[in-house]
């Protein structure tokens, strides 16, 4: 469940000098680099609105995975920085119905690296293979040895740009080939995400891989749905896609709907 939060913040400006910081020049850079680092940590979604209360002071109101995500034992170094010249009080508002259920899983035997046209900040791209909820990226390892989420987050991005496009223009051959084709540079993109989240977080991870209507595959197998990849039989996956029933290919590491 996503909670709605406000940050009551308090700069010390007295301590801050900023014609001497490499990071931020004034005040108001000081707080964007907070919640931007945030964000990019996974601790709160994409979200915010900040508001200036006047003499330093500023409510911060965004949107976070759970009530003990923006705790400062889950800070990387980049939050850190701006973090050591703020004094902060949060206040939970209340839940935001809004926003997808978080994984409560106690054992996740395997993951999900899902991304959508609608994936704006405000979900995570890693979900459970057990439940289908998100895991917040705060409890995700960094990849290729970041100390952010940066690019799990760009890849997230620039899937759902991807995809909103084909899905806008559907004549669009470029976009199609892109979401449709194993081999497209997105696709190898996306394989090279899966792969590393799969190494961090040692367990297996699958794709979600989108298939396109009228599938080719569909018509060389009329007696059965094969992956799309390797043409072997899938198995079932553990839970539908709300009224869509799932399959999953162990050897490709893929997930797709059921035609």
């Amino acid at each position: 469940m996503c909670y709605f939060m406000k940050l009551d913040i308090t700069v010390r400006h007295e301590e801050v000098d900023f014609e001497n910081c490499k990071f931020f020049t004034n005040e108001d850079e000081l707080l964007e680099d907070y919640f931007v680092t945030l964000f990019r940590n996974g601790q709160i979604y994409g979200d915010y609105s900040l508001i200036n209360c006047g003499e330093h002071r500023y409510n911060l109101f965004v949107n976070v995975p759970d009530p003990e995500s923006i705790d400062k034992k889950f800070n990387n170094e980049y939050v850190n920085r701006s973090y050591i010249y703020l004094d902060i009080k949060p206040e939970i508002i209340g839940k935001n119905i809004l926003y997808r259920s978080n994984c409560s899983c106690k054992e996740i035997p395997f993951y999900e690296l899902i991304a959508d046209y609608d994936s704006d900040g405000s979900c995570s791209p890693v979900t459970c293979g057990k439940c289908g909820w998100e895991i917040p990226l705060y409890k995700v390892p960094h990849l290729y040895n970041e100390s952010e989420h940066s690019s799990l987050l760009s890849w997230q991005k620039c899937y759902a740009s991807v995809k909103e496009l084909w899905f806008d223009s559907l004549s669009d051959r470029f976009t199609k080939n892109q979401i449709t084709n194993p081999d497209s540079a997105l696709n190898k993109l996306s394989f090279d995400i899966r792969l590393e989240l799969e190494e961090k977080l040692k367990k297996p991870v699958y794709y979600y891989f989108e298939i396109e209507v009228g599938f080719s595959l569909k018509k060389k197998y009329p007696e059965k749905q094969v992956c799309p990849i390797c043409g072997k039989e899938p198995s079932d996956y553990p839970y539908d896609m709300g009224l869509v029933k799932m399959l999953k290919c162990d050897d490709c590491r893929i997930s797709f709907v059921a035609l």
